[in-house]
């Protein structure tokens, strides 16, 4: 039962080796073990000095978390994480248990302590997320209403709001949160591409991509923004926060600027992790006209996470995202000799990302349903 069980919180020690830091690395290892209990890889797993540095309180987010011991082992852990410059009524929350500790009450113990303090931070509306490896039952495309099942589709599937995609209603993290009161509202694809498996292809791929672009743009590669394409760069990163495809729990507009440019890179770069970015930019306006970022931690420099991918409006259908994606493959290629996959994400409904995707070679690895529930 729950009332067997206390809540604690966790202090983000000074560094690994600080006092304190047990609990932190405890708590790391219990994140870890729950991916792999879940997708039976890493992929999805981050080195501790990571997440010291990106779960540190700064201007624009702070984050609460909680954990739940059993005969002494940190079985379970929960966070709440609030933007600190839009959203201000918004939290995320998540609530994780190992398997062979699950129902006994410890999820909503500590599902309840998450959003016991997004209530504290007065938040309104919260999101959580579920995942969904492709192994396990699950459907990319919607099921027509009323629709018999085809062969391999989970007839109790859950669809978002947006109509694409879908989760599967058996799952016990999807019941968790359908009785914890969040609905569906998006779902995104989980994607991989291992690099050995489809290099070969991409000198085609550059070359229609080139043509089709002609000689009116270049392809910039940093490592970092530098300061001088700062304020330019948070134009696009902010358009980047509303261009996304949403569900109905539609998120306001991130403010950017060049000051919060400059800190996401100081905190990448502070835990271990190398931004690489390829831009493509307009030769005769000097205008910045796409982008996409693929981060590196160190410790995992054999799995890149492919962050944000823009063009901006007026600058579409010139293949600039086909040209900057290849660019910055072989960029991580290049500087990291065991970069061997990246992984990425993205609405199962922005067909055009995926298509890109497809055609460098990604393919689907599972999904995540992504939840939202309005407070009373």
């Amino acid at each position: 039962m729950s009332a067997d069980y206390r809540v604690q919180r966790l202090s983000l020690p000074a560094s690994l080796e600080a006092p304190g830091a047990a609990a932190f690395l405890e708590f790391c290892g219990l994140a870890d073990e729950v991916q792999r209990q879940i997708w039976g890889h890493e992929d999805r797993c981050s080195p501790a000095a990571y997440r010291l540095r990106a779960w540190r309180d700064s201007a624009y987010e702070s984050t609460a978390f909680f954990y739940v011991r059993d005969g002494g082992r940190m079985v379970g852990r929960a966070w709440c994480r609030v933007p600190l410059q839009e959203d201000l009524g918004r939290a995320q929350v998540r609530a994780e248990v190992l398997e062979g500790h699950t129902g006994r009450g410890i999820g909503r113990l500590l599902l309840a302590a998450a959003v016991e303090e997004a209530r504290r931070r007065g938040r309104t509306v919260l999101d959580t997320y579920t995942e969904h490896p492709l192994a396990r039952p699950l459907t990319l495309p919607t099921l027509p209403a009323a629709a018999a099942a085809p062969d391999g589709v989970v007839p109790d599937a859950v669809v978002p709001s947006t109509g694409t995609g879908t989760v599967p209603g058996g799952d016990r993290s999807v019941r968790f949160a359908q009785a914890a009161g969040f609905a569906l509202s998006q779902v995104t694809r989980f994607s991989e591409l291992v690099l050995d498996e489809h290099e070969a292809s991409w000198p085609a791929l550059e070359a229609a991509a080139a043509d089709k672009a002609g000689p009116d743009y270049e392809v910039l590669l940093w490592e970092c923004v530098p300061p001088e394409h700062r304020a330019a760069m948070a134009e696009l990163f902010g358009r980047m926060s509303i261009d996304a495809p949403q569900g109905e729990d539609a998120y306001e507009p991130e403010r950017w600027d060049a000051d919060r440019v400059a800190a996401l890179d100081r905190m990448l770069f502070e835990a271990g992790t190398v931004p690489l970015y390829a831009v493509a930019r307009h030769r005769g306006t000097g205008e910045l006209a796409a982008y996409t970022a693929l981060w590196v931690r160190e410790g995992k420099e054999d799995v890149g996470d492919q962050d944000d991918t823009l063009v901006r409006l007026g600058h579409r259908g010139r293949s600039l995202g086909m040209l900057i994606k290849l660019a910055n493959l072989r960029a991580y290629r290049a500087r990291f000799p065991r970069a061997a996959k990246v992984v990425t994400f993205n609405a199962a409904e922005n067909e055009h990302m995926l298509a890109i995707n497809t055609a460098l070679g990604f393919r689907p690895a599972g999904a995540d349903g992504e939840w939202y529930r309005r407070l009373a």
